[in-house]
């Protein structure tokens, strides 16, 4: 047998072999062991698990039913099985929406249908912005009135803006927003007391004021931006002490910026009156008064007007007719004269009533607010002879004999705080050996026999005027021919008299009559062209 014969007859041998294999499948059928179309199992499950069929129960039990199903009870839910399995994360599954559309979901219409991973698909839906709700995801900061709190401050922007609003398309309208402000001026800076230099300017940052008599001042002082904040130091009102007080300004703008105004706040010890000028200060001290060293005057501070009383000033104060004898007067600028000494003190309670003070002098029976000239009495009277002083009060009042010698004598100018021992042997108020009488006073040949106008001559250290010479001044105290003796403080004179003190001499009068010590004395009652007056206050 040849080689070709033995393989033809192999082959037909390997053939029928075939042919008998009881194994060869013909049909297709569930239960025969192979997972044939249409089946997705047979008998077992094969590689198959929950986990691998997308189940979320993954540790769960695939089973291979009779009728070559997976049984997937065990498996639990899964994407694609119609169900929406909120537990498992899912939204909707297929065209299962779970009742949901896009308004549900705060949209404003469209469709909305179901992703592969069964998560809404939104993209179909219409916009949410609108719907009052701020909608983060949907890249909203705002809705319609709903801001989230949010303001042009909390933006960035300053505190005078108006507010925030929000777009059509739920973005922040920062349309009415301004821009945090820098400004650090003042709109407004004033004192409660003199007048500050320069007149205010918010671009001027220095400036002084000069008061007389207040002892507090308040300063005020509004930002130009009502935003800014205003700091005022010291804090007001501010006590004045004589001489410099400082304060300063702060405005600290919005942004932080700051401008610093200073006020210097000068306490002139002296007091302007609207109607008989500036009162000088004169300070307290202790004096000798003669040539006796224990003849000690001591007087406390007060204030004397610079000039002797004119004439324009009494008929301004009064009302009243001017009484002086013209033929002995310049004219109005001259000391008033021809008045008596109850004249001189209804004056003075007429100047405190016009500045709302408290007058200082009682007569019996008088009302000084309406007290007329002519009701002033011309012969002696007992009962203006036994006026009255309230020391304590801050009226206008005639000085005592011991007041006019210190204020003459220059009080302690030379050597402030000592008693001045030589002051009352000057021979004129101003006087210092080298000075001469005709500079400082009217008195004697230069007089030409009449007053001159106040004032025009030099002043004594003091800057008080014609305290020697013009006319002489009538005091409060009676007169007595002697000193008391030893020291004595705001002495004031003795209880009762005959005669007033005047001092200073007059224009008619020969220097001597014009020395610091001398002294002269007059009826309450008399009037004389020679005889005028100054007021003090305390």
């Amino acid at each position: 047998m040849t080689n070709k014969t033995w393989a033809i007859m192999t082959l037909a041998a390997f053939l029928m072999l075939i042919g008998c294999d009881t194994k060869t499948k013909n049909v297709d059928s569930c239960g025969d062991g192979f997972v044939d179309p249409g089946e997705e199992c047979d008998g077992n499950i094969g590689e198959n698990t929950c986990a691998s069929l997308g189940h979320y129960n993954q540790t769960g039990t695939l089973v291979c039913t009779p009728l070559c199903k997976f049984d997937t009870a065990d498996c639990g839910g899964r994407c694609g099985d119609g169900i929406p399995n909120g537990t498992d994360g899912e939204q909707c599954d297929g065209n299962n929406l779970d009742g949901n559309s896009c308004l549900s979901l705060g949209y404003t219409g469209g469709t909305l249908t179901c992703a592969g991973d069964c998560t809404f698909e939104v993209s179909a839906c219409a916009g949410r912005c609108g719907n009052g709700v701020i909608d983060t995801e949907d890249g909203e900061v705002c809705d319609g009135g709903e801001l989230a709190e949010e303001t042009c401050q909390t933006q960035g922007y300053g505190q005078g803006s108006g507010a925030l609003g929000c777009t059509a398309g739920c973005a922040l309208d920062e349309t009415a927003c301004v821009a945090i402000s820098a400004n650090a001026d003042l709109s407004t800076l004033t004192v409660s007391e003199g007048t500050l230099v320069p007149q205010f300017s918010a671009a001027t940052t220095s400036y002084t004021v000069m008061v007389h008599a207040p002892t507090t001042v308040t300063v005020t002082a509004t930002g130009a931006n009502p935003y800014a904040s205003v700091n005022i130091a010291p804090a007001q009102p501010m006590t004045l002490t004589l001489g410099d007080n400082p304060a300063t300004v702060t405005v600290t703008a919005e942004s932080g910026a700051q401008k610093v105004y200073s006020v210097l706040i000068t306490l002139n010890p002296d007091y302007l009156s609207p109607y008989v000028g500036t009162l000088k200060h004169v300070p307290a001290g202790t004096f000798q008064r003669d040539a006796t060293p224990t003849n000690l005057s001591t007087v406390s501070a007060f204030r004397m007007s610079q000039t002797e009383i004119t004439r324009a000033q009494w008929v301004s104060v009064t009302g009243w007719a001017d009484p002086s004898n013209v033929t002995y007067s310049s004219g109005t600028n001259d000391p008033v004269q021809y008045l008596n000494w109850y004249h001189t003190i209804a004056f003075c309670n007429k100047l405190s009533l016009l500045e709302g003070l408290t007058p200082v002098y009682t007569v019996s029976g008088v009302n000084f607010s309406t007290l007329t000239y002519a009701e002033i009495p011309t012969t002696d009277n007992a009962t203006w002879n036994a006026a009255t002083a309230n020391w304590a009060a801050n009226g206008y009042r005639l000085p005592t004999e011991m007041e006019w010698m210190w204020a003459a004598m220059g009080a302690d100018t030379a050597n402030p705080g000592v008693t001045n021992t030589t002051g009352y042997a000057k021979a004129f108020a101003g006087s210092n050996g080298v000075t001469i009488i005709d500079d400082y006073a009217w008195c004697g040949d230069n007089g030409l026999n009449m007053t001159h106008p106040a004032g025009t001559k030099l002043p004594n250290e003091l800057g008080l005027y014609d305290m020697s010479g013009n006319v002489w001044e009538r005091l409060w105290d009676w007169y007595d021919y002697f000193y008391p003796s030893g020291a004595v403080t705001d002495y004031r004179g003795p209880a009762s008299g005959t005669a007033r003190v005047s001092r200073g001499g007059g224009f008619s009068n020969a220097p001597p009559s014009c020395t610091v010590a001398n002294r002269g004395n007059d009826n309450p009652y008399n009037r004389n062209f020679v005889l005028g007056f100054r007021v003090v206050r305390n």
